[in-house]
């Protein structure tokens, strides 16, 4: 009976408990919770903090920071504002609350070489780049996404072809003629090349941070074209899985104009309008008309039937295509460890619609920290990357944009491939579509693997030593095989293919290359606050690294097409193989002192001792350093009246002396090689033969390392309670020992060595303003940031000379220096050509181009190229005594990202712009202007805005179908050049994530959709169609008339 009592006293207790939980709320005390929310450092009111009552929407504080609103006793109430910790108090009536800043704002820690330091107390120019930005972006590898995001970080490409961007990363210009690449550093450790960085798992990356300035300089002797220290994620918290998963298809972007039928026969009848005497290469006048007409069918070309049709290759070739990305992380941590393990794969294809191009990848990563003990700290990075890059071995490039021309479709009326001229011509039979269809395969294939270990000792009171080594190791296999495609002509004959008729010039090649770099380091650290105030900071260490590799290449002609490629079937005549290997190392002593004054007066020094095993002996070594210094003037008394609005304010200055590095050096350069080889003597009657010796060339024992001396002024602001922030930077590099090519007599014989004799200068500046609040449940943020960097060639043997088109290096001219003819508009009538020629007749630039000559000779409407010099000699440079001009150089210039973000309640919207104001460019190859050559293709962009009678102001000179006079009137002349200034909507994100209930309902974190586009629009002044990024090389090379992708994606992020 008491056990039955027990039991009913503790039901009858636990029902009236549960009743008490449900009516007090019907009987808790409403107040009115009033009060004012401040920063907790700077003491100033914040407006625009949301405040939620019991997770629900209340409403936010005023302009001075205070706010009103109904509660009940004891319920949590909720402060939330953009850039500061969010914070939960019981409601009273009197409640004031101080703000922590967070991200953006004064505590931030940024990672610096070898550390970490707080944001407020940086005196170097560093910015960082969060991994908000990697989030949901559909981009086939990292840098594409830092595109414009960071002011002095230009990130260039030419090409949309995943595993295949031509992609290029330089901060603040260039250094040197010899290459400007950063340094890139993966987690503390030197990245082994520019692959590991770019196939990074996005996901996998908390931060990067960009090194400008001295700040770079504890790199020294990789220093001077700046640094990229890259952060991947480390475990946290509870146990979470998360999965993001995209799917996306790629349309076609810009276009560049390819022409119809009628457009290219039109070109043909403008251009021999005006002829003395007209040339209508193979096709006739008549077929010529016909085809500006557009009349489609039967053509007679030499007696023969043949077909035209209406036909664009670009697109047929190309189309939407479809690729997808998963990523599967899970991770957590707590005092004792933390672990994070990441898996990824991606299909990544190119729009090309006739075969496979694009790359296949695969990540792997496993971060793991371990406390040992108190004092000791373990740990360890794995990662590897697997990709797969196929694509066709031929069709692209000058086959698919120049050569193939727009009357003859890829097939013929049985479904089999065209041969172009019906096959009349063997040479052309060009057919890009089916080249790239049936023509062959190359396959490239690497697998990078990294371990990084660390060990972390707090020996006593602020000293620690830390130690760490990195094995990384690439194995890339590649090959390529090249077989015949059966063309047929418009009946269904089998044609003579001009490129493998008999198949002695199958080809099939491969490649392997395996290299290991090694990495060690020891560093011992000091950290120490003194009296409150004095805060010191002090580490030495070593570093040395080892690199080695090889490689292996052969190839093999005439095997015959079994649909097995091996290099064992092909025949031995004519093989070839090659290969080599690499060795070469580097050592360093490191040191860095910093010190503050309670956070107000910044000092720092660097130093740095580097050496390397390709200089000679005695110059392996060489000493780098920075000094850099800062003084946060928003803590003086003087500003506290301006509180209010300043709420921070920093100068910054540096001076650093960095190096260049010597990967373009070979690894034994500084010794002589010795040639052996057989010498003839004597005359025809008694010739004899010996064995020789020659030396291959002159050597240098004295090269070193090139010397970049940096300087850089910095100005850090925020305003309006850090909602307000603005950067401003101006710099200067001065490279005073550039590796430059000797200029010795040539009786002396042999190549003359690289020497330190150069010198380079970059001036440039960087800007960037944010502003970011939030008004109840919206929060906004609009960044801006641009960068310009100047380049000048000061210094450098045997080239203060140029000619007409780009002259990469010019002394007293900045790099990549365009220069080009100056015109005077084109010949009004005969008498202005006739005077012309009684003036310049003799020119060199005329040659060919003779009075005398009238299939050639100069006539109304071409241009009319300047004497600038006055000598009477229109020349094509040489000297200053040229009819050449300075025209500016073909770097990018004025490089800038515009960032617009929004949320409310769930919905988030991102919307991201890049571009530059200018760049200068000039076309090349077949499709640079009209007429370059008969025999291909030709730009319609010009139709329209060419002299005629009628048109005597055109924009550009008369068509000819004389390639020399073509050549006159379009090549290397100042109007050809363009400024290829644009706007691009990079990326567009919007997303929303599902109510907590309703996620908690299903057992899970988080739940979030979201669409993601990138280059989805652009606005260009680039006249010719092209897209702007292609640069110069839009109409030539491997990836000539590839049109850029518009990339939509679609994808969901759950987290378990």
């Amino acid at each position: 009976m008491k056990s039955r009592s027990s039991i009913q006293s503790l039901v009858a207790g636990i029902a009236c408990s549960v009743f008490m939980v449900q009516v007090n709320p019907l009987f808790a005390q409403q107040i009115q919770v009033r009060g004012l929310v401040k920063d907790s450092k700077t003491g100033l009111p914040l407006s625009g903090v949301s405040i939620r009552v019991n997770n629900q929407a209340k409403g936010s504080s005023d302009n001075n920071g205070r706010y009103v609103l109904p509660a009940n006793s004891g319920e949590n109430i909720e402060f939330r504002l953009i850039g500061y910790e969010v914070q939960i108090q019981k409601a009273q009536e009197n409640m004031s609350v101080a703000l922590k800043s967070t991200e953006g704002a004064l505590e931030e820690v940024v990672v610096v070489g070898y550390g970490t330091q707080k944001r407020a107390t940086l005196t170097g120019a560093v910015e960082t780049v969060s991994s908000k930005v990697f989030e949901d972006r559909a981009v086939t590898n990292v840098a594409l996404a830092l595109q414009g995001q960071t002011p002095g970080l230009t990130v260039t490409r030419t090409s949309p072809r995943p595993g295949n961007e031509g992609l290029n990363l330089s901060i603040r210009g260039a250094s040197s003629i010899n290459g400007s690449k950063p340094l890139i550093v993966i987690d503390g450790v030197p990245a082994m090349n520019d692959y590991s960085f770019l196939n990074l798992n996005s996901d996998d990356i908390e931060n990067i941070s960009v090194l400008k300035d001295g700040a770079a300089a504890i790199y020294g002797s990789r220093a001077a074209n700046g640094v990229l220290l890259v952060t991947t994620k480390k475990g946290k918290g509870k146990l979470k899985v998360d999965y993001n998963g995209n799917f996306r298809f790629n349309t076609n972007g810009l276009v560049g104009y390819s022409p119809s039928m009628q457009e290219y026969a039109t070109m043909w009848l403008e251009a021999n309008k005006e002829e003395t005497v007209p040339n209508w290469w193979v096709w006739g006048e008549d077929n010529v008309k016909k085809m500006a007409q557009g009349i489609e069918g039967r053509y007679d070309l030499y007696n023969t039937d043949f077909y035209i049709f209406n036909a664009n290759r670009i697109q047929e070739m190309f189309s939407t295509r479809y690729s997808y990305q998963h990523n599967l992380s899970l991770g957590s941590g707590n005092d004792k460890s933390s672990y994070r393990l990441s898996f990824a794969y991606a299909d990544n294809q190119a729009n090309l619609a006739t075969a496979y191009d694009g790359q296949k990848q695969w990540n792997a990563r496993f971060n793991y920290t371990y406390n040992l003990t108190d004092k000791l700290k373990l740990e360890s990075n794995i990662s590897a990357i697997n990709a797969n890059t196929s694509m066709p071995s031929r069709g692209l490039g000058n086959i698919l944009y120049s050569f193939d021309m727009p009357f003859y479709p890829a097939k013929n009326p049985m479904g089999q491939w065209l041969a172009p001229f019906n096959g009349i011509d063997a040479g052309a039979n060009r057919n890009a579509a089916a080249t790239t269809s049936d023509a062959g395969r190359f396959d490239k294939k690497s697998l990078t693997s990294r371990v990084d270990l660390r060990a972390t000792y707090d020996i006593w009171n602020g000293i620690s030593l830390e130690a760490a080594a990195s094995l990384q190791n690439e194995r890339y296999t590649g090959e390529s095989y090249v077989v015949p495609v059966k063309l047929y002509n418009w009946y269904g004959d089998y044609v003579a293919n001009a490129y493998n008729t008999d198949g002695t010039n199958n080809t099939y090649s491969a490649g392997t290359y395996n290299g290991v770099s090694q990495y060690y380091e020891a560093l011992l650290r000091y950290n120490k606050t003194l009296a409150g105030k004095h805060n010191i900071s002090a580490m030495v260490g070593i570093n040395a690294e080892k690199f080695n590799s090889q490689t292996i290449n052969a190839a093999r002609l005439g095997y015959d097409d079994l649909g097995i490629y091996d290099i064992g079937l092909g025949k031995t005549e004519g093989m070839t193989n090659s290969g080599g290997k690499s060795l070469n190392g580097r050592y360093s002593y490191i040191s860095r002192f910093t010190y503050n004054y309670a956070e107000k007066y910044l000092l720092e020094f660097v130093g740095r001792y580097d050496g390397n095993s390709r200089f000679a002996k005695g110059h392996k070594f060489k000493g780098f350093g920075s000094v850099q210094a800062g003084w946060v003037f928003g803590e003086e008394s003087f500003m506290a009246p301006l509180k209010d609005i300043v709420s921070f304010g920093k100068l910054r200055a540096s001076y650093a002396s960095t190096g260049n590095a010597a990967d373009n050096l070979k690894d034994f350069d500084y010794l002589s090689v010795v040639n052996i080889g057989t010498s003839v003597l004597g005359f025809p009657a008694s010739l004899q033969t010996n064995s020789s010796l020659s030396n291959n060339g002159l050597i240098s024992y004295d090269r070193t390392w090139e010397t970049v001396i940096q300087a850089n002024a910095g100005l850090d602001l925020k305003f309006l309670s850090n909602r307000l922030s603005a950067t401003f930077d101006a710099y200067e590099k001065r490279n005073i020992g550039m590796l430059t090519q000797v200029v010795y007599p040539s009786v002396l014989g042999g190549t003359a060595p690289q020497t330190n004799s150069g010198k380079f200068y970059t001036r440039g500046w960087e800007l960037s303003i944010g502003w970011k609040d939030q008004k109840g449940d919206f929060g906004y943020n609009v960044a801006f940031n641009m960068g310009n960097a100047n380049t000048k060639v000061d210094q450098v043997e045997n080239a203060d000379t140029y000619n007409a088109g780009r002259n990469n290096v010019v002394n007293g001219y900045p790099f990549r220096s365009w220069f080009l003819f100056k015109t005077d508009g084109y010949f009004k009538d005969q008498s202005e050509v006739d005077a012309y020629y009684a003036a310049y007749g003799n020119s060199e630039a005329l040659k060919g181009l003779e009075k005398t000559n009238p299939q050639k000779t100069l006539r109304p409407g071409d241009t009319k190229k300047v004497d600038v010099a006055g000598t009477g000699n229109i020349t094509a440079g040489g000297n200053t005594q040229s009819s050449l001009v300075y025209m500016g150089d073909a770097m990018p210039h004025y490089t800038y990202g515009i960032n617009l973000g929004g949320s409310w309640k769930g919905f988030d919207l991102n919307a991201f712009f890049q571009g530059h104001l200018k760049q200068n460019v000039m076309r090349t190859g077949y499709m640079a202007y009209p007429f370059r050559a008969l025999y291909t293709n030709q730009n319609p962009s010009f139709l329209g805005h060419t002299w005629t009678e009628e048109n005597p102001n055109a924009e550009f000179p008369r068509l000819t179908s004389n390639v020399d006079r073509a050549g006159w009137n379009y090549a290397n002349n100042d109007f050809m050049l363009q400024n290829s200034r644009y706007i691009r909507l990079k990326s567009l994100v919007v997303g929303y994530s599902l109510p907590k209930s309703l996620v908690e309902r299903a057992k899970l974190q988080k739940v979030r959709v979201y669409f993601s586009g990138n280059d989805l629009w652009e606005a260009t002044a680039i006249k010719d169609g092209f897209d702007p990024e292609t640069g110069e090389n839009a109409t030539d090379g491997d990836n000539a008339g590839y049109p850029f992708a518009r990339t939509w994606s679609f994808g969901i992020n759950i987290g378990f």
